[in-house]
């Protein structure tokens, strides 16, 4: 299930959202960087029946940055109205607030924050009736490009490497990646704002066509909650621009998903009715995505009260078994996110 933008809305709590095996929230769990604000998202979190959950922060969370308020301790941020008596140390001990709440639920949850880097979880397949579980590697970053004073943000003109592992040709092992989740979106791809006209990244979007993911999932965008199916151009050395690296016939485009009865997925029992919109990109699926030829781009932005709704997004894909180099490299995971 992933979903971004709830801004400390515990909206999706009175909602009938069904189990999954992983979440993802691809940032702005708050509106003002206010702990009592993630307190709530957390607490949203919590209902939703999944065995991990895995979280980046958005520009939102600006107060989550290293550093964030020394080099903004003069200025006073438009999201917050200013408070008499608020000084800089009653910003730091709500921020502190914020990263004990993190490691509360990272030790009672199975919820982690995760860093910018790539990360390898076992999943438990609470769906898929027990066995050793599945295998997933995933690239997470909240990086957006520089709007206004907000946090995890960079200069247009300097933009990150992005250093998503490219695709694994030469043993046939495809994507070494299964899952891009970012913040921001790649350029040209569910990127509008409604006031201009794109957004996102180009170096984003060349760093996910080398890497070829199943899914690259991210939020930041309201209007541009939908999903699209795009499938790889020719490898080689143009310029990375959406023309030359999205083959635009091959790719298909959907508006949006009705919301109607849980698909029955591959390999998964039937599942209740629920307040999410399904896409099955697995090889039985309705939206096959070819591995190593297509990625899933789904602009995850929620906002229940809506018309029409925009709520969750549930993938169904097949990931590989675990395997013995899995569960080492998934400890190694585990180990730094519980630090």
């Amino acid at each position: 299930m992933i979903l971004s933008d709830t801004h400390g809305s515990d909206d999706l709590s009175r909602s009938s959202l069904p189990r999954a095996d992983v979440v993802l929230h691809c940032g702005d769990l708050t509106n003002c960087s206010r702990s009592e604000e993630l307190e709530k998202t957390l607490a949203m979190l919590r209902t939703i029946d999944a065995p991990l959950k895995l979280v980046i922060p958005g520009n939102h969370e600006f107060g989550l940055e290293r550093g964030y308020w020394r080099w903004t301790r003069d200025r006073i941020h438009p999201c917050i109205p200013a408070q008499a008596g608020e000084t800089s140390t009653d910003k730091d001990a709500d921020t502190s607030a914020s990263w004990e709440l993190f490691q509360q639920a990272a030790r009672c949850d199975r919820m982690f924050l995760l860093p910018q880097g790539m990360h390898t979880f076992v999943v438990p397949c609470a769906i898929l009736g027990g066995g050793n579980g599945a295998r997933l590697r995933l690239f997470a970053s909240p990086l957006t490009p520089r709007i206004g004073n907000w946090g995890f943000q960079y200069d247009r003109s300097n933009p990150p490497k992005w250093s998503i592992p490219p695709m694994m040709t030469s043993n046939g092992d495809g994507p070494a990646v299964d899952v891009v989740m970012t913040h921001g979106p790649p350029m040209y791809i569910r990127d509008g704002t409604g006031l201009m006209e794109s957004q996102g990244c180009s170096r984003l979007l060349a760093a996910v066509e080398r890497a070829r993911p199943r899914v690259h999932c991210f939020g930041a965008e309201l209007v541009t909650w939908k999903r699209e199916m795009c499938a790889s151009g020719p490898v080689g050395p143009s310029a990375p621009t959406f023309g030359n690296l999205v083959d635009v016939e091959r790719s298909r485009y959907s508006h949006s998903s009705q919301p109607a009865k849980m698909m029955r997925p591959h390999h998964s029992p039937p599942r209740e009715e629920a307040s999410c919109f399904a896409v099955d990109i697995s090889p039985d699926g309705d939206h096959t995505v070819d591995r190593g030829a297509q990625t899933l781009f789904v602009n995850t932005a929620v906002d229940p009260c809506s018309r029409p709704s925009r709520m969750p997004w549930l993938v169904d894909m097949d990931l590989p078994v675990v395997c013995q180099e899995d569960c080492a490299t998934a400890a190694e995971t585990m180990s730094r996110l519980l630090l």
